[in-house]
């Protein structure tokens, strides 16, 4: 199954280990933190990808 994998960095000037995902985007939008890099590419074989780490969460969405 092809996936799509984005990878995003963000620069901030506090510690966000911990912090939520969602979090960390609405100070980058927000211009509390700055977003230098947004890439997206697709994934024909996702498991090959370094990344991947064998989630089953996508399998458990087409059953649904």
């Amino acid at each position: 199954m092809k996936l799509y994998k984005t990878t995003i960095v963000i620069w901030s000037d506090q510690d966000p280990r911990g912090t939520e995902l969602e979090i960390l985007a609405r100070d980058a939008i927000c211009g509390d933190a700055y977003c230098s890099k947004m890439e997206s590419i697709d994934v024909e074989d996702p498991e090959s990808d370094s990344d991947w780490d064998g989630t089953e969460f996508f399998n458990c969405m087409e059953e649904e």
